[in-house]
C-alpha cells in the first residue's frame, strides 16, 4: 500500500507513515483501498475525506471514488 505516496521534491508531502492515514479512515474506505488492484496512497484520500472534497464526504463516497480510480488505471494499455 501506498506506493504511489509523493516523496520526491524538495520535502515529503505527508508527515505521518501511511498506514496512519489508513487506520483514520473509515471502514468502507478502507476495504476499497485494501481490495484495489493499485496500490493506492491513504494519504491521498485522508486529505481529501478531512477537507469533505466532493466524492470523499463519507466511507461510501471515498470508495467509489476508489474503485472508479482503479478501474480507470485498469484500463489504460500496458496495465
Amino acid at each position: 500500500m501506498g506506493d504511489n505516496a509523493h516523496k520526491v521534491g524538495r520535502r515529503a508531502r505527508t508527515t505521518k507513515p501511511d498506514l496512519w492515514y489508513y487506520d483514520q479512515l473509515p471502514p468502507t474506505a478502507r476495504r476499497a483501498l485494501a481490495e484495489a488492484e493499485r496500490s493506492w496512497a491513504s494519504s491521498w484520500v485522508y486529505t481529501r475525506w478531512k477537507k469533505g472534497e466532493p466524492g470523499f464526504k463519507t466511507g461510501k463516497d471515498c470508495a467509489a471514488t476508489i474503485t472508479k480510480a482503479d478501474r480507470q488505471t485498469r484500463k489504460r494499455p500496458g496495465r
